[in-house]
Formats: C-alpha cells, sequence, structure tokens
C-alpha cells in the first residue's frame, strides 16, 4: 500500500508525494502523484515553472518504468512466453520518452514472431509527447492511488501483477513482501484496486495469526484511508518498534505527522530518517517543508541549501528556495538560483 490516497491532495501536497516516491525509486507511485499534481498546477506560486518540472519528471518516471518493463519483456521472450514478453514491451513504448529506450523495446518487437504493437503505440506515445496524459493511466489516476493492476495486460497473471508493483518498494521490501504468501499478495492487490474492504478484512486475517511490521503499515494506511478509527500513529509506532529498518513505516508515520499538523512531532522523525541514511533524500526535502509551514523559514532554507548538493533534489530545492528568497525580498539570490538550477527547465 503506497501513500498516495493517505493524505490530503492540494498542490504541495501532491507534489511533495511524487518526489518522496520519486526519490525512492517508486516511479508508478510518482508518476500517478505528479498527473494529479498538473490537474491542480495553476494555484501553485510559479504554474509555467511547475508544469515544466513536472513535465520533466513524467518523462524521466516513464523512462524508468520502461526500462523495467524492458527486463520483464527479455525475461518473458528468453522463456519463451512470446505474448507476455509483447505485453511489457508494448507498455514501455507507451511510457518512454527516451529515444534509445523506444528503440530498444522496438528492435525487440520486431525480432519476435507474432503481430507486434509497435505501431499503434507509437502513435499513442507520439500524440502524449508534451503533454502529461497517456492511455496507460489517464483513465485511473484521479485520486493518486498507485493503481497500477489496471494498466496492465488482463491476461496477466496475479503473481506478475504484484510482483511488478512490489518491483518499486525501496530497499529489500519487495522480497519481503513476496514472501508474505499468496493471501498477503491477494490482499495487496486489492487495495491497489480500490476494494479497500476486501483487502482490510484479509490483512487482519494475517495479523491474527501473528504481527509483522508490514502488516501492521498496511492496516494504518488502510484504516487511515477508511477513516476507521484513531490507530494509524499507534499502528505504524508498533510496526517501528518490530523493524526499524522499515523505511515505508518512517515515512508513513512522518507524513501522518505531518497531514495531522503536528510538525514539531514530524521533525525527530525526519531528522531519524536522515541520519540513519533512510529514505535520506526525501526526508530532507520534507524536512525543508516542515520547517517552512511551521513559520521558520532559515531553517528551511538551510535544509534546501543542502539539497543543492543532492542530484535527486537539486532543481527541486532549488525550486523551493527561489520561492522562499522571493518571499523575503531576497530577489537577487532568488534570480541567481534560478539562472543556475532553473533557467534550463522553465
Amino acid at each position: 500500500m503506497f501513500f498516495s490516497k493517505f493524505f490530503k491532495k492540494d498542490y504541495q501536497q501532491l507534489k511533495e508525494k511524487g518526489d518522496a516516491h520519486f526519490s525512492a525509486g517508486r516511479f508508478a507511485d510518482a508518476r500517478l502523484c505528479y498527473l494529479d499534481a498538473l490537474d491542480k498546477v495553476d494555484t501553485a506560486v510559479n504554474p509555467d515553472g511547475e508544469r515544466a518540472f513536472l513535465a520533466e519528471r513524467l518523462s524521466q518516471a516513464g523512462n524508468r518504468l520502461a526500462e523495467m518493463n524492458i527486463h520483464e519483456a527479455e525475461a518473458a521472450l528468453r522463456g519463451g512466453e512470446v505474448r507476455k514478453g509483447h505485453d511489457h514491451l508494448a507498455l514501455a513504448l507507451e511510457l518512454a520518452d527516451d529515444v534509445t529506450i523506444r528503440e530498444k523495446a522496438e528492435t525487440l518487437l520486431k525480432k519476435q514472431p507474432g503481430e507486434s504493437p509497435t505501431a499503434r503505440h507509437h502513435h499513442q506515445k507520439s500524440s502524449a509527447h508534451g503533454g502529461h496524459g497517456c492511455s496507460s493511466c489517464s483513465s485511473s489516476h484521479g485520486d493518486g492511488v498507485a493503481d497500477l493492476t489496471p494498466d496492465l495486460p488482463d491476461h496477466m497473471e496475479r503473481d506478475e501483477q504484484f510482483r511488478l508493483l512490489v518491483n518499486t518498494l525501496p530497499g529489500n521490501l519487495p522480497q519481503r513482501y513476496e514472501s508474505l504468501g499468496e493471501k498477503f499478495a491477494t490482499a495487496y492487490l486489492l487495495a491497489h484496486s480500490n476494494d479497500l474492504q476486501s483487502a482490510l478484512a484479509l490483512y487482519r486475517e494475517l495479523l491474527s495469526s501473528g504481527e509483522n511490521d508490514i502488516l501492521l503499515c498496511e492496516i494504518a494506511l488502510l484504516e487511515y484511508r477508511l477513516g476507521i478509527g484513531g490507530r494509524c500513529e499507534s499502528l505504524l509506532k508498533r510496526a517501528l518498534s518490530l523493524d526499524g529498518s522499515n523505511p515505508l513505516v518512517h515515512l508513513g508515520l512522518a507524513q501522518y505527522y505531518i497531514d495531522s499538523r503536528r510538525f514539531a512531532e514530524s521533525v525527530p522523525v525526519l531528522q531519524g530518517m536522515i541520519e540513519g541514511e533512510i529514505l535520506h533524500d526525501q526526508a530532507q526535502l520534507m524536512l525543508g517543508d516542515v520547517y517552512a509551514m511551521m513559520g521558520n523559514p532559515d531553517a528551511a532554507i538551510d535544509i534546501y541549501t543542502k539539497g543543492l548538493q543532492l542530484p535527486a533534489l537539486k532543481k527541486v530545492s532549488a525550486e523551493r528556495l527561489v520561492q522562499l528568497l522571493t518571499a523575503q525580498n531576497r530577489t537577487e539570490e532568488a534570480a541567481y538560483l534560478f539562472k543556475t538550477y532553473l533557467k534550463g527547465c522553465c
């Protein structure tokens, strides 16, 4: 269960969630958050700059997802599963902007026997260049949930759907999620298909046989989405006590505090993530945002300035700095940062 529907969804929150997912390598989630953010980008301080940033991130996320699908296609084709390989390659063509990636997918398709969907997907992708829509997600991203399952071919095996979803998780979580068995995988797919009550019932069944941090985290987030009780914080803390290395639990607790406007309580969680190298980049960006929301622009500027040294955060940190410095009438500094870090994408 990702965090895409976990919290309120104004433009800034959607963008921040997208940035966090992107930094964690969860590109399907990031892509859907950025698509939702585009729908609300007119509320941003600098809409044109924000559109350019989102378009770039969408392109990058699409390319990474396309590479994943090419990898899966190559494995399927080696095993003689031609149709399955074709489906992965067709999805790669829908997602990729990078010419090299697209050419690789097209080359693989041409080498295989059977009807090739290359031309159809080429035209669909070409029509999407310069915009943010694509046929694989434009009808299903409305609430920002990482609902990748409907985007996959209808005949794809359920275990393959599950594996593609969890492969976007950070660290060793893909292996840990896969080790939890068939019932857990079924619940996970139900949650991503928005059948939340059925997913929650299965998770609770599994929990009755024994606690683990993953189940507690998934239940906490599902209950929050369903508005059931107030156990989110306690469940996440219990999950941390069972396994303090689970990055999604740390991220969930920090975001829960932020959504509840308990900003001061989110600070030590985020600082602990940074010190422990747990989703370091997105934790640092979130900490800067928290300081800004707390009315401490100097602390926020210090955090964002550090972000300029990190490749994954350079542009978004510069963007935040430009906004803060402009608000403080420090226009020369803002102009320098804009010219140095943002001019090429604005």
